[in-house]
């Protein structure tokens, strides 16, 4: 009776937690980003102030689903995370939330979306206003934005994946990440999160809830220093090897 009753609690509460998300979103977007554009002339400080505004409501969105008891986290090395600059933060990505809770750590940061994420009408505004790098399948364009980013010392937070990990499949890293840290020059960070039990899978919808509270554990790792230090040449061999070399790490990680 009093897991039934804490199972329906966690399905109200997530209901709310992604209404309050949704909401935040909506409001940012119709509200506080068009007054900024009107208070604020200079565009790099607009960028700057709608960025820093994602990390403090991603923040509060983690504190509410923590509070409400829909799940409970713990991230090693958020010192780390916090400090870097100028640095791609590689992680896998089990659970839809993953993004969140990373840009929640990290103040100056960016993120490349997908062409739904940067058409959908309650993050559209959001992204567009912060900047966020848009993945609309032309990769050169795609690179030269992320190291631009990254030139500029801002993070940016990759999953290499390019979407939710398929329980039950290997994961497979795309290349893009390898192309911009080689370009910028800029070092990988990388992260693992783990999620148990399993919930908010690729394809699952939000309220199939698991039958006990999940635990999400972010934890921060080693840096890769960029090239020349490593090795890495400009080329489809270097980039090769560093993919190798990230994914082959993350999934030691994983496994240990």
């Amino acid at each position: 009776m009093i897991a039934a009753l804490d199972r329906l609690w966690r399905l109200i509460a997530t209901g709310i937690s992604f209404a309050l998300f949704g909401l935040g979103g909506v409001l940012m977007a119709l509200v506080v980003y068009p007054l900024m554009t009107l208070v604020i002339r200079n565009r790099s400080r607009r960028e700057e102030l709608a960025q820093w505004s994602v990390h403090l409501l991603w923040a509060f969105f983690v504190w509410i689903m923590k509070t409400l008891g829909v799940l409970t986290y713990e991230c090693r090395g958020k010192d780390i995370l916090r400090a870097d600059t100028g640095t791609i933060v590689v992680a896998n990505h089990p659970s839809l939330i993953d993004v969140v809770f990373l840009m929640s750590f990290m103040r100056r940061s960016q993120a490349v979306v997908k062409e739904g994420v940067w058409k959908n009408p309650f993050m559209a505004g959001v992204v567009r206003a912060t900047n966020y790098i848009p993945n609309l399948g032309d990769p050169e364009r795609l690179v030269a934005d992320c190291a631009n980013v990254l030139r500029a010392g801002k993070n940016l937070c990759i999953f290499p994946e390019g979407s939710r990990t398929v329980p039950g499949q290997p994961r497979r890293f795309q290349r893009g990440f390898a192309y911009a840290a080689i370009a910028a020059n800029a070092p990988i960070r990388i992260c693992t999160i783990v999620c148990d039990p399993p919930t908010l899978l690729k394809g699952e919808p939000w309220h199939r809830i698991p039958t006990r509270r999940p635990h999400w554990l972010i934890t921060v790792h080693e840096r890769i220093e960029p090239p020349p230090g490593t090795g890495y040449d400009k080329g489809p061999m270097g980039v090769r090897k560093l993919t190798a070399q990230v994914e082959a790490r993350i999934e030691e990680l994983l496994q240990a």
